[in-house]
């Protein structure tokens, strides 16, 4: 009988095939259910022999535990954007700098599509993905590891044993793009605006499981850094992708020349709608790799490769009128309301105006015929105006909320303006649902779908409702989803959300520009909600967490009459409003602790919270300060860290076993 590491190798190399026929060739040999007995059973092996579960294995695509925050890791050669050409003319332009610098007249190119996507950078070791970051700021980007092993273009093993960093586009197809807006819309949540952004937003989830939901694909199209310069040719190197198992854009070709570059964009621009992903351009490169490096970079982009965007589609109409929205954030936005018009296949009758600024640099006026463009966006956007001697009605933007009346606040230095009101329609559900969350009043079972249900309902149509929804307790139980247990026990947790640290209500109240570490100063100092509210500019500004900015957003905050109003009745309702003076022991008093890894009963920001509590000040980062270290699985270079520095450890579950004792303080 074949021994169970043979088996799971076998497996592994099975699982791998199929994931690339049905994800890569869009072939699948197999069924879907032959294919999840197959995971299956992997599946089972490796619990039964957890040695043998390794990186590349297609178990591991989906990480058990959300993160907390991304890391910052420096790419080892730069990624860098390119210049962009807007025109024919251009783009000879650029060909001729090209033919002057290298003295020569005819320029192989490679022209492939530009991918309207979000850049990142895969790193292979021994032929296994072990890491993929952002593009970030060119030099540093955000370690998305965990994120891009649920893509499933992504190999986690190579067909070589190779040490290689590749650079590529993740995207988002248009089909599963209007599935993904549509469960965003039927949830009350915005919807993206783009597949980029959809994209964008996906891969910034901190839970991985949330992001292989949304499908994701990718087009691998250049080389970071390899072990020795195996290719010579940028055609080369695609095709050797391809051998390597990596997805290339298939939609490619070497041109000989400039004028065979021209004629492959202008046939794309013509038939681009029809591919199933958004394109907003070509990238034009030159094929031999040692031509690329005696070119060489610029401090922004290389001198070998362009992008030639494609026009995008514009239309004139006339703009009949202006409303302004708000969204599930307070954010004020203004809508033109335009006379109906046929651009790229879909009428519109509405686009975005962005902001209030937007609106005057453009001189932007009700009556006006206005350009409106169309380049992917599910909004489009005003772009200009086509002026004329009889101008329309100068629009004024509003100085209170369209929805609840109250003032409108635009913060120092930002070009949005908000709804102050903490109890406007329009912000109600993400208000409860922020209120209620773990790091805030920690109200379980207020989640999405019930603040939503109760919301509807009408039970809840203010914030302070939410310590009033006992009255309800009868009604509540014959709700569709509802029962006497599930009622019993959000009942409890928010009579307990009544006794939360100052500093949980003040992070909960939402205040623009206060996040927790703030709320947990502004606690500190001022001891009472009360002392908080009348705070004067001068008293915050003496914090070293609050600046101006923080500063007026704290003040204009407790200034509107809906937050009075709130702060009363949340009184009335018998919520804390001021420091709770410990009534439990406090072993880590005055101690700094650092985790590293990750923890098996808890998140790290549960952990941190305890420790507080506690007495103890969690850190980011080791230093001579620290005074233990928690090693959960997986430690990072923390760990090493805290042993050059003679730093006492912890084991996870040591620590963990500690905090239990006290969960209930």
């Amino acid at each position: 009988m074949e021994d169970y590491r043979g088996q799971i190798s076998k497996l592994k190399a099975l699982i791998k095939y199929h994931d690339y026929k049905y994800y890569v060739e869009a072939a699948p040999e197999i069924s879907d259910y032959e294919y999840d007995q197959l995971l299956k059973e992997l599946i089972q092996l490796e619990t039964a022999h957890p040695e043998c579960i390794t990186p590349d294995s297609p178990t591991q695509r989906v990480s058990g535990q959300p993160l907390e925050e991304f890391t910052s890791v420096r790419h080892r050669a730069p990624m860098l954007s390119l210049d962009n050409t807007y025109s024919i003319d251009e783009l000879k332009e650029f060909h001729q700098r090209v033919v002057r610098w290298l003295n020569k007249q005819t320029i192989e190119y490679v022209t492939e599509l530009k991918i309207d996507g979000v850049g990142v950078s895969l790193k292979y070791e021994n032929g296994v993905f072990v890491q993929g970051l952002t593009r970030g700021d060119g030099k540093v980007g955000d370690d998305i590891t965990l994120n891009l092993r649920t893509i499933r273009t992504i190999p986690l093993q190579l067909n070589k044993p190779i040490n290689l960093e590749v650079r590529g586009e993740v995207y988002m197809d248009k089909v599963r793009f209007e599935q993904v807006n549509q469960e965003r819309i039927n949830r009350n949540e915005p919807p993206f605006a783009n597949t980029r952004n959809a994209t964008a937003g996906s891969l910034h989830l901190l839970d991985p499981k949330i992001v292989a939901q949304r499908y994701l694909n990718v087009f691998i199209h250049s080389l970071g850094i390899a072990e020795k310069e195996i290719f010579k040719t940028q055609s080369e190197t695609l095709k050797e992708f391809e051998n390597l198992g990596l997805v290339v854009c298939p939609h490619y070709k070497l041109c000989q020349g400039i004028e065979e570059v021209i004629d492959y964009c202008q046939e794309w621009e013509e038939k681009k709608d029809k591919l199933r992903y958004d394109v907003d351009g070509m990238v034009i490169k030159i094929n031999y790799l040692e031509e690329q490096k005696k070119l060489s970079f610029t401090a922004k982009s290389p001198r070998w490769a362009v992008a030639f965007k494609f026009t995008p589609e514009q239309a004139t109409t006339v703009l009949k009128g202006i409303i302004v929205q708000v969204g599930r954030t307070g954010a004020l936005t203004p809508v033109a309301m335009l006379e109906p018009i046929k651009l790229a296949g879909v009428t519109i009758s509405r686009a975005t105006l962005h902001n209030e600024d937007e609106i005057k640099r453009k001189d932007i006026r009700i009556g006006d015929k206005v350009i409106v463009e169309r380049s992917g966006e599910v909004i489009p956007k005003v772009v200009g105006v086509v002026k004329s001697e009889e101008r329309g009605k100068i629009f004024e933007f509003p100085k209170n909320c369209p929805v609840c009346g109250a003032e409108v606040y635009r913060p120092e230095g930002e070009a949005r303006s908000f709804c102050t009101g903490v109890n406007c329609p329009a912000q109600l559900k993400r208000r409860i649902e922020f209120f209620a969350s773990r790091g805030c009043m920690d109200i379980e079972g207020l989640g999405t779908s019930i603040v939503n249900q109760l919301v509807e309902k009408g039970f809840l149509q203010e914030l302070s409702d939410i310590y009033w929804l006992k009255n309800y307790n009868e009604t509540l139980k014959e709700l569709e989803g509802w029962g006497e247990k599930s009622v019993d026990n959000l009942m409890n947790s928010i009579e307990t959300s009544k006794n939360k640290s100052l500093d949980r209500l003040i992070n909960a109240l939402g205040i623009p520009h206060v996040g927790s570490q703030t709320a947990r100063v502004l606690s500190d100092k001022f001891k009472t909600l009360q002392r908080l509210m009348t705070a004067t500019q001068d008293e915050l500004l003496e914090i070293e967490d609050v600046g101006p900015k923080v500063a007026g957003s704290i003040i204009n905050f407790f200034n509107q009459p809906q937050t009075k109003k709130l702060i009363s009745k949340l009184e009335k309702a018998g919520v804390n409003l001021g420091s709770l003076l410990p009534t439990h022991p406090m072993p880590y008093e005055g101690k700094e602790f650092v985790i590293t890894g990750s923890l098996k009963n808890y998140t790290r920001g549960q952990a941190e919270e305890l420790i507080r509590r506690l007495g103890g000040k969690p850190s980011s980062a080791v230093s001579k300060k620290t005074d233990l270290l928690i090693v959960g699985e997986n430690p990072g270079s923390k760990l090493n860290k805290a042993k050059n520095l003679g730093i006492p450890q912890i084991p996870s579950k040591e620590f963990e076993a500690e905090l239990r004792k006290y969960e209930e303080i």
